[in-house]
């Protein structure tokens, strides 16, 4: 073993001649990228299947290692049969991303074990190239796409190493040659990339995979859901403001809104064919709040916008709507990222046009749950108070009562809120909105819940407003007869804080244990990591039709004329097709280092006279040309022929040394 181990070690770099030993060599430099390639795709694959690939992988490359045979074709058939019927039982299907992926990365690594011939080393490459493309299934972040690059790279240096026979370039010449290659077709692709037409959407998107669950929040709220968020500092959506900012304190970002509880947890209320009520902006003229918002997926049709908005003015082809319950939804679902720009105004009233039947559904509770809630409304409603009197009561009792705000509140049994209000008393945001509007309906005021983000986090980098997970907030509505629906966030009432400065759980998490001067440079750090990723995320990932069309008619081409498009691609593509070809086929120097440090020392001896004949030796030209030269030139010359001689003709492999020392003996040179 140890003997193969050093003689295949010699075949990566080497000149050995014999087939077996060139098949051998092509291989192995064919597992570095191999591994490469699949790598990305083991986090997301069940561990069996990682766990397959990794052992037929390395059966293979101890089989090239020692020497030994491949096995017989019957074994690679049960293998082959085994592997599909694992898929078919993890996932009950053939079909869709998951188990395609699972099975091409299976079927990689059964594909290594009958390499025999360069046919199926190709084979393998095409493989990879295509499993390359299947590892944005997961991510299309930078640095998936440097590891495929790097990846791309190993195997275009495996498909050029295959093209050698007994003689071959040394590897670093190799590897140079490749990166100059990938350099060259870069403008190409990017062309191809920027004006090539856009699909409506990703030819990857099968109905099995819409709904993947995904980071954020839920379709419901129950104690704990928006607690768990808290925990993660993760990306939600990302703003730019084109004015002045509000402050942290009205950052309300509205997202889905719940209206029916089962005693337990919230949902949306259905009203279907309800008109979305009237929103009357109340600041002055002019005091519009315009930005846009990058939304990451979350495989749900939901838009997050500064509460209040008002209109949509522009997105990624994403027609958007307000809701009855004031909620802006997309019409289809967010497979992916979004952009939309919005107008919104903090200073509002919204819903004075409700009528006592479209407000019933606000009022409604579950029958049997929360007895004592229950009967605390019914005592408050024999003062003589209003609906705006009872809100503030409510926000007092908080305030007033050990009230707690924590992120691990003690477990709620079955009357939840009856639990929360009069014995445990600590809870997270959605603790207390729901117990909110659960007391207001008792009193007879229409509330909802509304669950979303608070605050936000400006990168002073880019000048974007990051908005995580760790910021995803639970508020209530509650609607007055002279204000309509009036926001009521009773967290406030029990932690300001919370509402004043934003809740920054993630960086200061991950900060706790460093100094104080090591804080600000991690903080600057993450701060240009993620301005570095959403420059990707608006100019790469978020190129798609739509801004295609924008950027084809600021040059004339309007949306749909193919023919000129067409035109266009074809003629850009033939002009960088023209400059690489003129770059790459004009006669070049030689790129030996002999043969250069010779041609600069005829290039002298010509600048004087004596130039040497094509057909030529070295020693028939000195032998000629001697007469000519001094005698202390025609000793160097001398010395400088017979070195040139011997590097050139003696030795298969030159001594660096000596090609240094021969360089600098033709750059003294002065005839």
């Amino acid at each position: 073993m140890a003997a193969g181990l050093r003689y295949s070690l010699r075949a990566l770099g080497g000149t050995l001649g014999a087939q077996w030993e060139r098949e051998r060599r092509e291989t192995l430099f064919l597992m570095a990228p191999v591994l490469l390639s699949a790598l990305p795709h083991l986090a997301q694959l069940p561990w069996w299947a990682g766990a397959g690939f990794l052992v037929l992988f390395l059966w293979r490359l101890g089989l090239v290692l020692s020497g030994r045979w491949l096995p017989r074709a019957s074994v690679r058939w049960v293998a082959a049969i085994a592997c599909t019927a694992a898929v078919y039982a993890h996932y009950q299907t053939l079909l869709g991303r998951e188990p395609g992926v699972a099975l091409l990365v299976l079927f990689l690594g059964l594909k290594l074990m009958e390499m025999r011939a360069r046919r199926d080393l190709f084979v393998v490459i095409f493989l990879c190239f295509f499993l390359l493309l299947t590892a944005f299934f997961h991510s299309q972040s930078m640095a998936t796409a440097a590891w495929v690059g790097l990846a791309l790279y190993g195997l275009v240096a495996a498909m050029v190493t295959m093209q050698y026979r007994r003689h071959e370039a040394p590897i670093g010449r190799r590897l140079r040659g490749v990166g100059v290659m990938l350099a060259q077709a870069a403008p190409i692709a990017a062309v191809i990339f920027v004006l090539f037409p856009r699909l409506g959407g990703p030819l990857w998107g099968l109905p099995a995979d819409a709904q993947r669950a995904r980071t954020g929040l839920s379709e419901s709220m129950a104690p704990g859901n928006i607690a768990q968020l808290s925990e993660s500092d993760e990306i939600a959506f990302r703003v730019l403001f084109d004015g002045p900012v509000p402050p942290t304190a009205q950052l309300y970002w509205r997202g889905p809104v719940f209206g029916s509880f089962d005693g337990r947890t919230w949902r949306p209320l259905v009203q279907a064919g309800a008109p979305p009520p009237r929103v009357e902006p109340l600041d002055a003229a002019g005091a519009a709040i315009r930005y846009t918002v990058t939304q990451e997926p979350t495989g749900r049709n939901w838009l997050f916008a500064l509460e209040m908005p008002v209109r949509i003015e522009a997105g990624d082809e994403t027609p958007a709507q307000l809701r009855p319950d004031l909620q802006l939804v997309a019409r289809d679902a967010s497979g992916g990222r979004t952009r939309h720009a919005l107008v919104s105004y903090t200073r509002f009233r919204a819903g004075l046009n409700e009528t006592p039947q479209s407000l019933r559904s606000w009022l409604a509770l579950p029958a049997g749950f929360n007895p004592r809630t229950r009967a605390l409304a019914d005592r408050w409603r024999g003062e003589p108070l209003d609906d705006r009197q009872q809100v503030e009561r409510a926000l007092r009792l908080f305030h007033d009562q050990p009230f707690r705000y924590t992120h691990e509140p003690p477990p709620l049994g079955r009357d939840a809120v009856d639990d929360f209000l009069f014995d445990t008393r600590a809870g997270f945001c959605e603790h207390y909105a729901g117990a909110f509007v659960v007391l207001m309906r008792a009193l007879g005021v229409p509330a909802r819940v509304v669950t979303g983000y608070q605050g936000g986090e400006r990168n002073p980098v880019d000048g974007y407003w990051l908005v995580r997970q760790a910021d995803a907030h639970a508020w209530a509505e509650v609607w007055l007869a002279d204000a309509g629906w009036v926001r009521v966030d009773p967290t406030a009432a029990v932690a300001p804080q919370r509402i004043e400065r934003g809740l920054r759980l993630g960086a200061d998490r991950y900060a706790g244990d460093l100094s104080e001067a090591a804080r600000p440079l991690l903080q600057r750090l993450r701060f240009n990591l993620d301005a570095i990723g959403n420059a990707w995320n608006q100019w790469v990932l978020s190129y798609d039709r739509g801004r295609q069309q924008h950027l084809l008619s600021r040059i004339g081409i309007a949306a749909g004329d193919w023919q000129r498009l067409a035109a266009l691609l074809a003629a850009v593509l033939a002009v960088l097709l023209g400059a690489v070809a003129l770059l790459t086929l004009h006669p070049r120097r030689p790129r030996d280092p002999v043969e250069r440090a010779w041609l600069a020392f005829c290039d002298r001896l010509a600048a004087c006279g004596l130039a040497r004949r094509k057909h030529e030796t070295a020693s028939a030209y000195l032998g000629r040309i001697g007469r000519a030269l001094e005698p202390a030139q025609l000793a160097e010359a001398r010395r400088i022929v017979a070195a040139y001689e011997r590097l050139r003709y003696a030795t298969a492999d030159p001594d660096r040394q000596a090609v240094r020392h021969l360089r600098k003996s033709v750059q003294a040179f002065k005839p």
